[in-house]
């Protein structure tokens, strides 16, 4: 960030996750101390202070064929906390606050997400009720609706034994037969398990 601030940059990006495996709130709270320092350094490299940095932060959503298929999604109300806290320490920050944004969306589309992204058969019913509910355009952030993504999950998973707790917010074991199984996505599964092992 130095060499780009001293070359005429103004503004940084810096994208992070929240929600990861293993993660606390002290981690989400470093992204703070870490875009104070990138202002710091550019003002240094830049000669002056009218330099800026954006910290662009997504909730993390476990996905297949990664080592993090078997994990538990954090719930809604860790990654509103977590991300709240940052926004909070960042604007704190006297020194360096002023030139810091933050940017994120809050929990619940990552819920939705993480329904799709792991989610079997049953999920299809789900799917379509959204959309019999007028459900379109969802991935806009205008046209999301998460009381209606909620209603038709609870409506047609009723009767199935599994709930939207059950395809996101659990973690699965290394026994457990997983939807996306059968497909050969070119990567073992027990090099993925033991990938996962090493994360924690």
């Amino acid at each position: 960030v130095s060499t780009a601030f001293g070359q005429g940059w103004r503004n940084v990006k810096l994208y992070f996750m929240c929600g990861l495996p293993t993660e606390t709130d002290d981690d989400v709270l470093a992204i703070a101390g870490l875009a104070h320092r990138v202002i710091e350094a550019g003002r240094r490299a830049a000669g002056h202070r009218d330099v800026s940095a954006t910290i662009s932060v997504g909730g993390f959503v476990p996905k297949a064929h990664t080592p993090f298929q078997w994990v538990a999604q954090a719930p809604v109300e860790v990654i509103d906390t977590r991300l709240r806290m940052l926004r909070d320490a960042v604007r704190a920050d006297r020194a360096c606050g002023r030139a810091i944004s933050v940017r994120y969306h809050d929990g619940r589309p990552g819920v939705v997400e993480g329904l799709l992204a792991r989610g079997d058969r049953r999920v299809g019913r789900v799917i379509e009720a959204v959309w019999r509910a007028g459900g379109h355009f969802d991935g806009w952030s205008e046209y999301f609706d998460y009381a209606r993504w909620m209603r038709c999950t609870e409506e047609a998973l009723a009767g199935t034994g599994v709930d939207l707790d059950w395809y996101t917010h659990r973690d699965r074991p290394k026994t457990e037969v997983l939807p996306w199984d059968h497909l050969d996505a070119g990567l073992d599964r027990n090099w993925l398990w033991a990938d996962y092992q090493e994360a924690g």
